[in-house]
This record gives structure tokens, C-alpha cells and sequence, in this order.
């Protein structure tokens, strides 16, 4: 019987056959590699399941799933996958997965982008090493250690006396899709200052009463995405017109396309539109 869990464990390079109980947390691109069940729902395929041979790609354990090994595996874009084996994309995955599968792959997925960008020493350029206690690259030659880069990020909802809700059009989005006010956290922020600061650069307005409401793991490439509520303290929405197109308080009844379920964003959403009173 599964647990439903998920242990981190340090990094560890494996060059062996996978055994037949490992789970292979296999990325292509924005896709992870997954077998279809008869159900139509998705999952992580095993090492009795996928034979990969060890010298054509990179395989890492990252830790146990299940009580059972759970390795990243890093695939090149042109290797032909076997039945029934089939590529994802992985928001799409993510939405399927339960918790301790999504926390494995979005541990692979930072890992992954965090492997192939840090390579080499920043300070003289020597090929980096796997430490063998800590999830850590160091170079054998000036000792310089290196962990993982995890770019923390803030997004918030904010609401004005109304009680309706403020979303935005992203130059990015497809369509006339629109979101919350979003943003990465800057060098000698805290988490407040960056929700104050991202608020008044996109749409002119400022804020109060911020109040923290829960964080993801986000993987595109490799933030953590900390979740806010705020109330409008002044002003009127004045999109910048460069990031932002199109930004303006909404009721329930009246607001446009928002992001699909599966994101911190939408979760915030659908929270403020099953409490959704009006005036305050």
C-alpha cells in the first residue's frame, strides 16, 4: 500500500540499470514522461517498465516516493519513447498527480534546470562536482560550493472597498486571459515590500492590510511562488502598458477569462469568488 509520500534525499548520479520498483521522474522540455492507465489518469513509470540504458541520459536520485526510489532523469528531445510510455505537459500533469508525486517532480524539474545551468564554477570556470552529504555542486579546484537557485516570487490578491476583485492582462498571456498582479522578489526585499512594490509598478496603485495565504512550488524554471491578499489603500488601476495591457476591478459576474485550475493564482480566485459579498 502507497503512503502518498515524498522524502528528499542528497543527490546521487546513477550510472546502473534502474531497478523495477525505482519511479523515473523523466523530463522533456515542459513535458514529463508518464504511462497511461486504463482509467484515462496518469503516472510516474517504473523502472520495471521503461528499461532506460544508463549511458543515454542523466539519472539522479532525488529522493523516495512511496517508499521507493524516485530518480530525475533528463531525456534529449529526440529519443523515441516505447509504449505505452507518453509525454505530458507538465501543468496539465501537475493537475492529475497528488501531492507527494507533484513535490518529486517539481524537485526534479528545479534540479534539472538548476544541473544543466550550473555546470562550471563561477569563480574559475572548473568542471563542478556532486557532493555526496548535501544537495551541493563544489569545485575540486577552489573549494567554491553552490546550491541550488530557488527565485523566490509574490503574487497577490487584492480587493477594493467593494470587495471586488483586481485582474490583469499580461502582455505574455494568451488571448485576453487575466490574472493576478505577479512578480519576483528584488535583492533586500522582504515578501511585503516586493507585493507593495510589484502592485505599484504594474498598475499605479498602492496597497495595505497584506496578509501571507500559502506558497508553490513553481518550476518555470525555478521559483517559489508566495501567495498574498491585500486591500486597496489608493489610487485608480493604471496598467504600465508594457508589462501590463489591461488591469481593473471585477465582480464574479463580470470578470474575464482567469488561469485554469492547478495554479496558487486560480486557487486565490476561486477563493475570493466563493466568498464574494460585495461592499464590505
Amino acid at each position: 500500500m502507497m503512503n502518498n509520500s515524498f522524502v528528499s534525499t542528497v543527490i546521487e548520479v546513477r550510472r546502473t540499470p534502474a531497478t523495477a520498483e525505482e519511479l523515473l521522474v523523466a523530463l522533456r522540455g515542459d513535458s514529463v514522461i508518464v504511462v497511461e492507465e486504463e482509467s484515462g489518469r496518469h503516472r510516474l513509470p517504473s523502472g520495471a517498465e521503461w528499461q532506460l540504458e544508463p549511458d543515454c541520459c542523466e539519472r539522479v536520485l532525488i529522493g523516495r516516493l512511496d517508499g521507493s526510489d524516485c530518480s530525475l532523469v533528463s531525456l534529449p528531445a529526440d529519443l523515441q519513447l516505447p509504449r505505452p510510455l507518453q509525454a505530458l505537459e507538465l501543468r496539465r500533469a501537475r493537475l492529475e498527480f497528488d501531492e507527494a508525486v507533484e513535490v518529486a517532480v517539481c524537485r526534479a524539474k528545479e534540479l534539472a534546470f538548476w544541473r544543466r545551468n550550473h555546470r562550471y564554477c563561477g569563480s574559475c570556470g572548473r568542471a563542478l562536482e556532486d557532493l555526496r552529504d548535501e544537495c551541493a555542486r563544489k569545485c575540486p579546484a577552489c573549494g567554491a560550493v553552490f546550491y541550488p537557485v530557488i527565485s523566490p516570487a509574490i503574487i497577490v490578491a487584492v480587493t477594493d472597498d467593494e470587495g471586488r476583485l483586481l485582474l490583469a492582462h499580461n502582455a505574455k498571456f494568451r488571448g485576453m486571459m487575466h490574472s493576478l498582479i505577479a512578480g519576483f522578489v528584488e535583492p533586500g526585499e522582504t515578501l511585503e515590500e516586493a507585493v507593495r512594490r510589484e502592485v505599484r509598478e504594474e498598475v499605479a496603485i498602492e496597497v495595505k492590510n497584506i496578509r501571507y495565504y500559502g506558497s508553490q512550488s513553481w518550476p518555470y524554471p525555478n521559483s517559489l511562488m508566495a501567495g498574498f491578499t491585500a486591500e486597496l489603500a489608493s489610487g485608480a488601476p493604471s496598467p504600465d502598458m508594457f508589462e501590463i495591457t489591461a488591469a481593473g476591478f471585477y465582480t464574479p459576474a463580470d470578470m474575464p477569462e482567469v488561469p485554469p485550475p492547478g495554479s496558487i493564482a486560480r486557487e486565490l480566485i476561486d477563493r475570493w469568488r466563493n466568498n464574494f459579498s460585495g461592499r464590505k
